[in-house]
């Protein structure tokens, strides 16, 4: 389990105390198959990850395609959601027991105006964030998904125990049966 706090040091500021956060932090436990976060609803927090897999999705009519898995150790949000203050238009769902700390986004932007460190981190990881997506839609466009499932392999290998196959396919815009082929051809 991944928290917060130890993010922090590990990542931006190795003396960061517990006690550092000018605001309440939130923890919150949740069971597989629950909604983190709904469609349709405004975003109104951050949230940091400290164990478990979640699954975010977009929906067409009564089509849903997953848009990315989040794992321990990383941010999360109905991102353009809470950047337009508009219904979100993506779900998050525990795809696994989760447990993460809440950040309400009104806090955070508050604190970004007076807390260098708070500024920095919230630049990095919308940093991280948009080269995630850049280095996603490159794949999409320039690898087999042969490559691809490689690859989610190589970076998140306990993602075959933990995540259906119909969920991975459905990541990679394949049926399932076409990730059982590829996946019989790697072995």
């Amino acid at each position: 389990m991944i928290l917060l706090s130890d993010y922090i040091r590990e990542n931006y500021n190795k003396s960061f105390k517990d006690d550092d956060y000018s605001f309440e932090l939130v923890s919150k436990k949740v069971k597989k198959g629950t909604i983190i976060y709904p469609y349709h609803r405004i975003g109104k927090n951050i949230y940091f990850l400290n164990s478990g897999i979640v699954e975010t999705t977009i929906s067409f009519g009564e089509i849903e395609k997953t848009l990315s898995f989040i794992f321990e150790g990383n941010f999360f949000c109905a991102f353009a959601s809470l950047l337009t203050q508009s219904p979100s238009e993506i779900q998050g769902t525990a795809l696994t027991d989760c447990e993460f700390q809440v950040i309400p986004y009104v806090e955070y932007k508050k604190l970004c105006e007076s807390v260098l460190l708070v500024n920095q981190i919230g630049r990095q990881e919308v940093e991280n964030y948009y080269l995630n997506k850049y280095l996603r839609e490159r794949d999409l466009l320039t690898k087999t998904k042969e490559e691809m499932y490689l690859d989610l392999l190589k970076t998140n290998p306990h993602i075959v125990k933990n995540i259906p196959l119909k969920k991975i396919a459905n990541y990679f815009g394949i049926l399932p049966e076409t990730l059982s082929r590829i996946r019989k051809k790697i072995k």
